[in-house]
């Protein structure tokens, strides 16, 4: 069992169960990311969010589109400049974020309840380890 190939089967179950509508996704994953980071650190430029995630700009925008028009985040006038705008969580954006962050928590959690209470432990030390890891990577 190596470490490579055990991470990327991880990432494409998770992938696939928390995308799945079946399952009650009701955030597709670009969706979800863009709440999570508005709902993190607040409102922002749409060009700012897209640099912090390495993210297509174009394609940012035509999500940034469906979500206004579904009324989960607002475009608001940038009060350092009021030509520009930034991305606001609604309320309701906010709701449907902490929602779907329930649910794909519990896909995960529910996936490991009947592990005993010393392997859960050593699973999140270990998972904290390397997001520490890979922050410092990504700094």
């Amino acid at each position: 069992m190596q470490l490579s190939q055990e991470l990327a089967r991880l990432f494409s179950l998770l992938w696939r169960i928390t995308n799945d509508q079946r399952r009650g996704a009701t955030l597709a994953r670009l969706e979800y990311l863009i709440l999570a980071r508005l709902y993190r650190d607040g409102a922002m430029r749409a060009g700012d969010l897209a640099h912090g995630e390495g993210l297509d700009p174009s394609t940012l925008s035509r999500r940034i589109a469906a979500l206004a028009e579904r009324e989960l985040v607002l475009r608001v006038t940038d009060p350092d400049d009021r030509r520009a705008q930034q991305l606001q969580l609604t309320d309701a954006g906010r709701e449907q974020f902490l929602a779907e962050q329930r649910r794909r928590v519990a896909l995960v959690t529910d996936a490991v309840a009947h592990w005993p209470a010393s392997d859960r432990a050593k699973l999140a030390h270990l998972l904290h380890d390397l997001n520490d890891s890979l922050q410092k990577k990504a700094a």
